[in-house]
């Protein structure tokens, strides 16, 4: 079996051409995102034909489950496809889980030099990300105002106000007065994940406002 890694803005993966190729991918990606006993990557994508759209894209997380779509991972996608020659681009869409996206490419000398690609309008409804609040909360956290934001969670004993979106894929974002290098992200992040306000899990990230402008 022959694989590309690839990575955006830090962001790694493995990609398979699988149109023509079966395998337990659940197991593939456990084995072969392992940082020491395997390639090492955040996941695995597999480039697959589709009814749809220009080809088919499957992402495995590093724990073998399967995850909607990535933006960083649309972008790998079509500098691999393009490259390769698997589609001609610049412009292509990709089948996901979350639905039809489109990517346009920067091509120089038969090379993708860069990829934009159209995640679609933010939902920012609790049953849309989706995230399961059992209560109102005072103040800005309140569910029956859109969108949900500064809504507190308390983790480990890390105080956090959270601000939720779906890009396809469920996102909370906590904002920080501190700097981000100073946050435990990885001690909190997978708590933060497996939280059970988030029943298909959450993207979590961290961020900073260095900056505001009017």
């Amino acid at each position: 079996m022959k694989f590309t890694k690839l990575q955006a803005t830090g962001n790694d993966f493995i990609l398979i051409d699988a149109r023509n190729m079966g395998r337990d991918w659940t197991k593939l990606a456990l084995d072969i995102c392992q940082r020491y006993f395997g390639a090492g990557a955040d996941g695995l994508i597999l480039v697959m034909p589709s009814n749809t759209a220009s080809l088919k894209m499957r992402l495995f997380n590093q724990d073998g489950s399967e995850a909607e779509v990535s933006g960083n991972g649309l972008r790998c996608f079509a500098k691999y496809v393009i490259d390769r020659g698997i589609v001609p681009g610049p412009k292509l869409t990709v089948e996901t889980l979350a639905g039809i996206r489109t990517i346009e490419a920067s091509v120089s000398r038969g090379k993708v030099t860069q990829a934009r690609v159209n995640m679609g309008r933010p939902h920012f409804r609790a049953e849309d990300i989706p995230v399961l609040i059992y209560k109102p909360q005072k103040g800005r956290g309140e569910v029956d105002i859109m969108p949900i934001i500064d809504y507190p969670l308390n983790v480990d004993g890390e105080k956090l106000t959270l601000s939720f979106v779906s890009m396809g894929n469920p996102h909370a974002v906590s904002f920080l007065s501190q700097p981000v290098a100073n946050f435990p992200l990885c001690e909190i992040g997978p708590q933060v994940e497996n939280h059970p306000v988030f029943p298909q899990r959450v993207n979590f990230e961290i961020a900073r406002v260095i900056i505001e402008t009017k």
